[in-house]
């Protein structure tokens, strides 16, 4: 028995017994034990918290690097309160595209009014997630936050503006750490409350101080500009109460010049905590002409910090490209996005450089020049939030974040069509070694693509590891609905799993002597679908009650492998469902 069988039957049996001795409907035990199947999935290996750097390198507890692949997930910022895209998606299914796509970290930008005022989101903003609505932002942020870090994505909090509004110009009045509404004071006492808030989740790595210095902001000189000296009274009074974040300062103009780091370096209590970050978009260039030009364009504004003589970690807080063509992603022509997205994703390779794409998002939220629910057109979803905007992006993403294995390769024999709501169907995983490549492959198959307005999902099931040993192996992935499925062939929407009938037979035994016969005997009704008579007066057909059929559409789903803590490999499932 497995040792959360045996703790179900331990815990659960004395109210069984209670309830199969005065059972009078079959289908309200049936209910109950549904909550048995058990549900393992295969995880990515964590980091060993807490984080730290090491030269030019984050590393885990163990000196271990960890490579931080982030993407940002914007809309709390703003007058909406709240990450966007929970108008379409429940939570849980967001997290799981976040998961399924790669990230292993998210970036989460806040404004101070935020932190200060904590409104609750109007429902407009939550219409896929009732259970959010009437909470406030900071309840819901809890929620947000708690999801991503339950699912072993990292957090960063990000102080994107003082008022809630999109960003960023010269002229908004957010272009310092502060403004009149909200004084120096403000923004160090709302990063004080949120490292109280979270400094305790181990998952929740740092801090990125303010997003995107500009306009007067200087690194040095006057005072009531210097974003250099306010970067290190920021870092020291969240280090006061969350000793464990990083923090993360980005450079001045746009956070595209971090030079004055070289003579001015950021000084913090707890050193091996600072993380300096710029930001990069094909915008900022004009007549780029080759990856040397590009990386010599770099070089004297941040890139030199990985190679100084004491380098430190530059994480790369922002870049994005648009998502409605190829070429955004690749090109040979300087007049296309991928012109320069082919140079900035080389460096990033040929330095291991840490990054955050912008943004998960598939729609834009309120603010200025902004149209709520609109396309956002850098954004890794679609508008529905069910699937990748371009393909071409997420496959340049798995790249970037090492998805793509060095050790093998995955590949699914299809699509799987399930015949009718309630049945069930079956794809094989094959995976290919690469140089006879031997040894252990985790799996894991998460939903991450779902029509909108989706209801009683489907899920999906798979071994969770695979043994390779120079020649292919495979695995067969199931996907199971719920509803009635058809009178010619009916199927339970959970499967039974060994562990469960484990579980199952320790009640038994558990109940007094007594109830066992009758519990005895819900148990056949419920694995036969029919009910019948154990006081030997025959027998008598029950219909099963209805079962929530799940909605009709097109499914995605990601298989994850990976055969070490850096070693991952990705492929995707279509399921359509009638």
């Amino acid at each position: 028995m497995t040792f959360s069988a045996f703790y179900l039957s331990q815990k659960l049996a004395p109210t069984l017994a209670l309830l199969a001795a005065n059972v009078k409907r079959l289908h309200l035990l049936a209910l109950l034990l549904l909550f048995l199947t058990p549900l393992a999935l295969a995880q990515p290996a964590s980091p060993a918290f807490p984080l730290h750097t090491s030269g030019a390198h984050i590393v885990d507890s163990a000196g271990t690097p960890v490579h931080i692949h982030a993407v940002n997930w914007y809309g709390a910022e703003s007058s909406d309160f709240v990450v966007a895209g929970l108008q379409s998606l429940p939570l849980a299914a967001i997290t799981a595209q976040i998961r399924g796509l790669g990230f292993n970290t998210v970036r989460i930008p806040l404004s101070n009014q935020l932190v200060e005022s904590n409104p609750v989101p109007g429902n407009y903003a939550l219409a896929a997630n009732p259970s959010l609505q009437g909470q406030s932002a900071l309840a819901i942020l809890d929620q947000v936050i708690a999801s991503l870090t339950s699912a072993g994505i990292m957090v960063i909090l990000d102080n994107h503006g003082s008022d809630a509004q999109w960003c960023c110009s010269n002229t908004d009045d957010n272009t310092l750490w502060y403004n009149a509404r909200y004084p120096e004071s403000a923004w160090l006492a709302d990063w004080q409350t949120l490292a109280t808030r979270y400094g305790s989740n181990p998952l929740v790595i740092g801090a990125d101080l303010r997003n995107e210095p500009r306009n007067t902001a200087s690194w040095g000189g006057d005072p009531s500009n210097d974003w250099h000296a306010a970067a290190q009274r920021g870092g020291n009074a969240i280090q006061a109460i969350a000793p464990n974040w990083l923090i993360f300062v980005e450079g001045v103009n746009y956070a595209l010049d971090l030079s004055g780091a070289s003579a001015l370096p950021i000084q913090l209590n707890t050193p091996s905590h600072l993380v300096y970050s710029a930001h990069d978009y094909g915008f900022d260039y004009s007549n780029l002409t080759s990856y040397t030009d590009y990386v010599n364009r770099i070089t004297p504004k941040w890139a030199y910090l990985l190679t100084a003589s004491s380098p430190t970690p530059v994480w790369l807080g922002e870049f994005g490209t648009c998502d409605n063509a190829n070429i955004c992603v690749t090109s040979g022509s300087s007049a296309n996005s991928g012109y320069w997205f082919g140079f900035l994703s080389n460096f990033i390779q040929a330095n291991n450089l840490d990054w955050s794409y912008w943004a998960i998002n598939g729609t834009q939220s309120t603010g200025s020049g902004r149209t709520w629910g609109a396309q956002e057109g850098y954004g890794i979803l679609n508008t529905t939030w069910s699937a990748p905007a371009l393909p071409a992006l997420t496959a340049a993403m798995a790249t970037l974040s090492g998805t793509t294995s060095t050790n093998f390769a995955l590949a699914t024999s299809g699509a799987v069509s399930i015949a009718h709501p309630g049945l069930s169907g079956t794809a094989t995983l094959t995976l290919t070694p690469k140089s006879n490549f031997s040894g252990t492959v985790n799996l894991s198959c998460t939903l991450t693509g779902i029509p909108s307005n989706a209801a009683n999902l489907p899920a999906c099931s798979l071994p969770t590891s695979a043994t390779l040993s120079g020649s292919p192996a495979t695995a067969t992935i199931t996907v199971t609905t719920s509803g009635s499925g058809t009178a010619a062939n009916h199927q339970h929407p959970f499967p039974w799993r060994p562990a469960s009938g484990a579980a199952l037979a320790c009640m038994l035994f558990a109940l007094p002597r007594r109830s066992r016969r009758i519990f005895a005997c819900a148990l056949a009704g419920i694995l036969t679908l029919t009910a019948a008579s154990c006081s030997g007066g025959g027998s008598t057909q029950i219909t099963p009650p209805p079962v929530p059929s799940t909605t009709a559409g097109t499914y995605s789903f990601t298989i994850l492998a990976n055969s070490s803590s850096t070693d991952y490999g990705q492929t995707q499932l279509t399921v359509t469902v009638p």
